[in-house]
Formats: C-alpha cells, structure tokens, sequence
C-alpha cells in the first residue's frame, strides 16, 4: 500500500471516530442539559457536575437556577463538539485531498482554532453554573476552584496545531510551486 493510501485509510478513520465520539457527546450532552430536571432519585454510577454544581445540588435549585444550568450543560456539551466536529472535517479533508493540500493546512488550522473556541465556552459554561446557582439557591454561598492546568495544555496543544498548520501551508505552496515548474 503506498503513503497515499495510508493517508486517505487515515483520514478515514479520523471521520469514523470523529463520528462516534460526535453521536456519543451528543446523547452525553444531551442527558446532561436533562439532569437538572429529573427526579431526584437518580442513579448512583451518574456522576454529575457541571461548573462545581453536583447533582444532589442542583435538583433543589429554584427553576431559573436549573434553567440556567441546563443552558451551561448545553455549552459544555457545544465546547466538546466544536473540536469533533473540526477534527471530522481534518479527517475528511485527508480523505478527500491530497495530504500536502491548501484544503488540508486550512482544516489544520481550524483544527487550532478549536480549541480556544472550546475553552472559552468551557469558561462560559463554568460561569453559567456559578451565577445558576447563586440565583437557583437564594444566594447560598458555594465554593469553587480555578485550575489553570486545562488552559495551560490547550494553550500548549493550540500553538502546536498552529505551528503544525502553517508548515503544512508552506510545504502546500512549495508542492504547487514544484509542480508548476514540473
């Protein structure tokens, strides 16, 4: 099997997994917008937190506070599918194009893109949920924490996908200078 073929089988399966983890976040996405509203008898093995919210929490907020929180699972979930729905589209660019393509050095980039998109609605989700629950609650006061270590490594990863997008955007335009002279 040459490279090409393994380019495009790679691709391939990038768009088989990107799929499978797009309809699992989804339906995972989706019983959490749910969770705020079930009845409180909620299985033990669900382990339920959006924003430092638990579920035993949010089960006895007000309604404005468990539409407010339904609306930050809704955005948890959005910031999981945004990097899954560019990496199936990474996937499906190697599949289609050739790997030292314009097409495949932009979805590359937007590969990059991503994942600010996802840590900022990461923060608005986690934001969502402090002020659910201060209105949901009466203004009980609750206690969060602020990790830097999830900002850190995305930042890490996004600059690497961005280094990695403008090279391939280079090594493009050096094939279709190679081939024009060809």
């Amino acid at each position: 099997m040459n490279t090409e073929d393994r380019i495009h089988r790679h691709g391939r399966s990038l768009m088989l997994l990107a799929s499978l983890g797009l309809a699992f976040a989804a339906g995972l996405g989706l019983l959490t917008i749910a969770m705020p509203w079930l009845p409180s008898g909620a299985p033990d093995w669900l382990n339920w937190d959006i924003g430092g919210i638990e579920l035993h929490e949010a089960m006895t907020m007000t309604p404005a506070g468990k539409a407010m929180l339904s609306l930050a699972a809704g955005l948890w979930t959005l910031a999981y599918l945004v990097p899954l729905l560019c990496l199936r589209r990474f996937g499906q660019r190697l599949y289609r194009d050739e790997a030292l393509s314009r097409p495949v050095a932009d979805a590359m980039l937007w590969l990059a893109h991503s994942l600010p998109i996802c840590l900022a609605l990461t923060f608005a989700a986690t934001l969502l949920a402090f002020i659910g629950a201060e209105v949901g609650t009466g203004g009980t006061r609750h206690s969060y924490r602020i990790s830097f270590a999830q900002p850190y490594l995305l930042a890490i990863a996004c600059l690497g996908m961005y280094s990695v997008a403008h090279i391939m955007r280079l090594a493009a335009e050096a094939a279709d200078d190679s081939r024009s002279i060809v």
